[in-house]
């Protein structure tokens, strides 16, 4: 989950940055699903932002990550469905819901950052991420 987090936070702060660069600054928010890793996800949030993260330092977040109840808001439920349509397509290989998508996570000059697939080093794969 750590990792996990880790990546989506600094791709999506990257992401920012690209835009700060070309004159569209805004700030993001992170927003998850209530889980029992809400207190370690802000500490782990706080410390790559006063000491870094693997990748650097975020510094276009404008909150620590808020958590909310999916049954209380649709913007929740909606990141369910690419969740879903993610592990359909990773999982089952079944590619219905992931090519309805794929063209919306963050990509630059042809290469995806918006997504990624953690494979074995010795390991090939021809997926969206990884080609």
């Amino acid at each position: 989950m750590e990792f996990a987090f880790e990546a989506l936070a600094s791709r999506f702060d990257r992401m920012l940055g690209r835009m700060h660069k070309v004159g569209d600054t805004q700030r993001g928010l992170i927003i998850l699903d209530k889980s029992s890793y809400e207190t370690s996800l802000q500490a782990l949030a706080l410390k790559f932002r006063t000491d870094g993260h693997r990748w650097g330092m975020l510094r276009n977040l404008a909150e620590t990550p808020l958590f909310v109840d999916s049954a209380a808001t649709r913007m929740i439920q909606y990141a369910d469905l690419v969740a879903y349509a993610l592990r359909r397509y990773y999982e089952r290989g079944d590619a219905t819901y992931f090519d309805i998508i794929k063209q919306k996570f963050d990509a630059q000059g042809g290469v995806v950052n918006g997504l990624v697939h953690q494979i074995a080093p010795d390991d090939q794969c021809n997926c969206h991420a990884c080609t």
